[in-house]
């Protein structure tokens, strides 16, 4: 993987961060976690909005091993991340998703809590969503890479950002992460139930993109008498101010 000799984190492309592997042995394992060296970032370098994930998932980490980071961010999803934007007005008019993933991009910018690949091994097999997002944060040495990540990229994020899209609206991973984000930013301050403000932005919990997520579509139609539904309006609301 190719990268620049100064990456400060909000640059696309591959990111040289070697902060979790000792004596740059990869993949880092721990008991049935294992965590691959794919670190990235993409989009602008100076985002006003932000879309973030947990980590890799599997088509992104296939990617990933490709090395053409534009392919990257969000691969196998892409479309589902337009309709969230759509969905919460922030989508551009005059290009795509794909280009918004890119080095060009000036507006938005695509990463994760932990910005490598985390999977859990289950009978043999690296499972890179569902329930392993959440208990990693019980596991005290993963819990401990996913405090290091945060700190290294999120604490002081850049001073364009207005808003941070959080993919995952699942009550576990809103109490964990946010529990994360409240001793990270001395000024974070609830919103509603699935938004918060901190460090000068708007952080707000999305539907995820996977196409295993059976209440996506529930999501962005956005009905009030619907659980999923609620929680667009509440996020849609707190972005609007």
């Amino acid at each position: 993987m190719d990268v620049s000799e100064k990456d400060l984190g909000y640059t696309h492309g591959w990111l040289d961060c070697w902060d979790c592997f000792q004596d740059r042995i990869e993949p880092y394992q721990y008991k049935d976690w294992e965590l691959r060296h794919e670190p990235g970032y993409g989009g602008s370098s100076t985002p006003k909005t932000l879309v973030l994930g947990f980590s890799k998932g599997a088509s992104q980490s296939k990617k990933a091993r490709e090395g053409d980071y534009n392919k990257v961010p969000f691969a196998g999803m892409r479309g589902r991340v337009q309709r969230i934007l759509e969905t919460l007005e922030l989508m551009p008019q005059d290009r795509g998703i794909d280009e918004m993933l890119t080095g060009r991009e000036k507006e938005f910018g695509a990463a994760s809590l932990v910005r490598c690949t985390l999977c859990r091994i289950e009978n043999g097999k690296p499972i890179t969503s569902g329930t392993m997002v959440t208990a990693g944060f019980e596991a005290p040495e993963i819990k401990q890479i996913i405090r290091r990540c945060a700190d290294k990229y999120l604490a002081d994020p850049p001073q364009s950002l207005q808003q941070v899209i959080l993919l995952g609206t699942n009550p576990d991973y809103i109490e964990k992460t946010s529990q994360l984000f409240q001793v990270l930013y001395p000024d974070f301050e609830w919103i509603n139930p699935v938004a918060f403000r901190a460090r000068r932005a708007i952080w707000v919990y999305a539907a995820h993109p996977s196409k295993a997520n059976g209440r996506f579509e529930n999501w962005v139609e956005a009905q009030p008498d619907d659980p999923s539904g609620y929680k667009c309006l509440l996020a849609k609301e707190a972005l609007k101010g």
